[in-house]
């Protein structure tokens, strides 16, 4: 047996306190923004069937070929930790005949092989809204909107928004072979990932970050010069609705996204602070996903939003000096039982609490107080159990006093307020 190594994975992260609890603010403000849009929380299986991944994103797509955690079971099924989270929501919903038209919000880890660097990793955190079953181009933009009202909220001032739309089955089958035709004439200064998307799916190339790759596409015709009528009435109208809303945004024709399910309207939130990596994130629709499931023709459009880039972005608000704890100390064994009686009853109250039941001096329970961030400790002695009193000490300002046992709850909810 190998030896056991004192480190994680590469490509992971331990989150201790307090980024841990920063990261849960987050998914916390993001769960209550995707209430008040009428989103509820579906919740599926950190892995599943490595098809429902093949068929959505594509055979030849990179998350396929090359970012994908998959294994076969005991009983031999191909299953795949999820890389990303629309395929699985789809599949939910067609499993379990969620009535339409339903919107669903997921938070949630996701997984996927590549070369770990500032705000990527191989696991990684995901939120993102789907709304299933609506067509309309406001629809789109009210999803747009939502990602830039969630960064907002967070205080992140320099996210951008760029928007595009790359056809639909009308007219992408002849723009794809407009584009495979203007590609092929730079064959020489393509990739060999780029050789191979020029044959099964040449909007890849767009996608590519491979300087010669980037160089050959920037006079290829653009999904947007060959939309069909009802593709550019679409976009028309899901640009002015965001400018409707206020959001200023910027039209970019070589966002294509790189899976293969999207359709019509394609978008990304940018960060300049990010550095190379500045996708905060970003989705589109696919109205044809559900339908490649085996399910009816049904509309869809979507938004994942990475955490640990999110995170990166965000302003650090200055951490509370103490956290909202009550550390009750007992001065000798006799009221070691009453202590944990009234972190108990703090609790029942809605206060945390806490208590060192290991500690046979006050100093070391002082100590663990203060290892614990504590806003305060209630001391417990003979005298005080004697009079109903505690005393309250404040460990931010050292100040302390007799508290009675029927306002004790009141006046440690004050400290924590202040």
């Amino acid at each position: 047996m190998s030896e056991l190594k004192q480190s994680r994975p590469k490509g992971t992260q331990d989150f201790v306190p307090p980024d841990s609890e920063r990261r849960r603010q987050v998914e916390a403000a993001f769960r209550h923004l995707a209430a008040c849009y009428g989103y509820r929380e579906i919740i599926t299986p950190t892995f599943e069937h490595t098809a429902v991944f093949v068929k959505s994103s594509g055979e030849g797509s990179d998350v396929v070929t090359k970012e994908m955690y998959s294994f076969k079971d005991r009983a031999e099924r191909d299953l795949t930790l999820r890389p990303e989270g629309t395929p699985g929501v789809v599949r939910a919903a067609l499993e379990n005949r969620l009535r339409l038209p339903c919107r669903l919000y997921y938070v949630g880890p996701f997984f996927r092989y590549g070369r770990p660097q500032k705000g990527r990793f191989r696991e990684f955190g995901q939120v993102g809204v789907e709304a299933l079953g609506e067509a309309s181009p406001l629809v789109d933009a009210e999803i747009i909107y939502f990602g830039a009202d969630f960064f907002r909220r967070l205080g992140i001032s320099d996210c951008t928004v760029q928007v595009n739309s790359i056809g639909c089955r009308t007219c992408r089958p002849a723009y794809r072979e407009t584009l495979r035709k203007s590609l092929f004439d730079q064959k020489e200064r393509l990739c060999a990932d780029c050789l191979v998307r020029l044959e099964r799916n040449p909007l890849r190339v767009f996608d590519c970050k491979v300087e010669t790759c980037r160089q050959a596409v920037q006079d290829a015709p653009t999904p947007r010069q060959h939309l069909c009528a009802d593709c550019e009435r679409h976009h028309e109208q899901v640009l002015s609705a965001l400018t409707r809303r206020g959001l200023r945004h910027a039209a970019n024709d070589r966002l294509v996204r790189g899976l293969d399910y999207y359709n019509r309207t394609t978008f990304e939130y940018l960060s300049t602070s990010l550095g190379a990596q500045d996708s905060l994130g970003g989705g589109g629709r696919y109205d044809y996903l559900v339908e490649d499931f085996g399910g009816p023709p049904t509309p869809g459009v979507g938004v994942a939003i990475g955490l640990e880039r999110t995170l990166l972005a965000a302003p650090v608000a200055p951490a509370p000096a103490r956290r909202h704890l009550a550390f009750v100390i007992w001065l000798t064994e006799a009221e070691r039982a009453a202590a944990q009686e009234l972190a108990d009853r703090l609790r029942t109250d809605g206060i945390a609490a806490q208590v060192d039941y290991d500690a046979r001096k006050v100093k070391g329970q002082f100590r663990s107080a203060d290892a614990a961030e504590a806003t305060c400790c209630i001391i417990i002695g003979p005298d005080e159990l004697a009079k109903s009193v505690y005393s309250l000490k404040d460990l931010a300002t050292g100040e302390q006093r007799e508290v009675a046992s029927d306002v004790l709850v009141e006046a440690v909810r004050a400290l924590f307020r202040d």
